[in-house]
């Protein structure tokens, strides 16, 4: 994997790393960060070549947009090798940290991985440069810590600045009996909003909730062909006489690595309506299955946060405890199969349950057929999508396993 990895700092543009990048350059310029300006002639440099359309690639919040400004201080050659170390150790950081919650085992480190290893989104998302792998750290450590709240829920924020898609994760909190949390998760996000407005500008803000969001919502990066830039404008991005190339802060790269240049999708909104996306198609697929998710979580033993037999909220019992991170892990994944800009690689936020799944852990609380049926839907998240839609439908019969494994797990408790 370290091989790989620095390969992909070396040669491949890491598409989604560039867009971070020039986002932040744009703000340091004092530009839209939502706006692409390939062929403008205000900022021609900020060009990846890959984006076809008016707007940018980048859909974060702006207060992301502005902590990005540190990544672009550097050299773009110099912040690739930087931030894919960092993702990379921050799965290693991830491993650790499963190893350490109640039930943990110094083993399980070695699952978390050996799973990662082997798991084909892992390579994936270092080769597009993505930024789940440095979030993933922050959400484990916001469930480790989960009995004190306005820690747990800041540092969940954190990571929702980055991804909000996470701010999903509220009604299975709320359903798992993790109430005073999802409150102080809700009470960061707004210091969060706040702080957007006074270092980003209303203007800023206003273009991303009214433009931005609306559009990501139905096209994800996408859009219509009356958004797209003219075609003569997208090929000044790329290096002269090969397509396969582009050149970015004076420095070649591949835009793609193979064989990271198949079906990357991972959206079952996108799988839903692909050419005529509606807010429906958008909706009903989040709606549905957190719904779920939610009646499993009730279902769920628990104790409340009153009954004294448990301290600061922390399960005593480990069986319950494993459940419910199952079952959160669960909604993890449906944060990205509901999402219109679901991809493969952000299945590494299943990396935290591989030891629950690959050891003994697994064999102890559920029988061979539903053990086997959850090492069936992790397999086929972790192997290269064979065809267009593969990730989304292999993502959703992952959240079904895992809710099911939940539900039986907590059984034996």
């Amino acid at each position: 994997m370290g091989a790989a990895a620095l390969a992909f700092a070396a040669a491949s543009l890491q598409q989604d790393l560039a867009a971070y990048w020039i986002a932040g350059k744009a703000r340091w310029l004092g530009l839209d960060p939502y706006v692409s300006y390939c062929g403008s002639s205000v900022a021609p440099r900020l060009c990846d070549g890959v984006s076809s359309f008016r707007h940018s690639r980048f859909l974060y919040p702006p207060l992301a947009a502005e902590l990005f400004r540190l990544l672009a201080i550097l050299p773009y050659r110099f912040a690739k090798v930087l931030f894919t170390a960092a993702a990379a150790g921050s799965w290693l950081l991830t491993a650790r940290i499963v190893a350490r919650r109640p039930a943990g085992r110094r083993a399980d480190a070695t699952a978390v991985i050996i799973a990662g290893a082997l798991f084909f989104p892992l390579y994936l998302h270092l080769e597009r440069g993505q930024i789940d792998l440095l979030l993933l750290p922050l959400v484990a450590a916001a469930w480790l810590r989960r009995d004190r709240v306005f820690v747990a829920g800041g540092v969940l924020v954190v990571a929702a600045t980055f991804k909000p898609a996470l701010l999903g994760l509220l009604p299975v909190m709320l359903a798992l009996g993790y109430r005073r949390w999802a409150l102080a998760t809700t009470a960061c996000a707004a210091v969060a909003i706040a702080a957007t407005f006074a270092i980003s500008g209303p203007r800023l803000v206003g273009a991303y909730v009214t433009d931005v969001l609306p559009r990501a919502a139905l096209y994800g990066e996408g859009g219509t062909d009356e958004m797209l830039l003219h075609e003569s404008t997208v090929e000044e991005g790329l290096e002269e006489g090969d397509g396969e190339r582009v050149v970015l802060d004076g420095v070649s790269y591949r835009v793609t690595v193979p064989p990271f240049d198949g079906p990357a999708a991972a959206s079952l909104p996108r799988l839903i309506a692909p050419r005529s996306p509606h807010w429906v198609t958008s909706v009903l697929p989040f709606a549905i299955l957190m719904t779920g998710l939610a009646w499993v979580a009730r279902r769920l033993p628990r104790r409340s946060e009153h009954d004294g037999h448990h301290r600061g909220g922390v399960l005593d019992d480990p069986v319950i405890e494993e459940s419910q991170l199952l079952l959160f892990s669960a909604a993890l994944v449906a944060c990205v199969v509901t999402s219109p800009t679901g991809w493969v690689m952000s299945f590494v936020w299943a990396l935290p349950i591989a030891p629950l799944v690959w050891t003994s852990a697994g064999r102890a609380h559920l029988s061979r057929r539903q053990l086997g049926i959850l090492g069936a839907a992790w397999i086929s998240c972790a192997v290269f999508p064979l065809i267009n839609g593969w990730a989304a439908v292999a993502g959703t019969t992952l959240v079904v396993a895992l809710a099911t494994a939940a539900d039986t797990w907590a059984d034996g408790s």
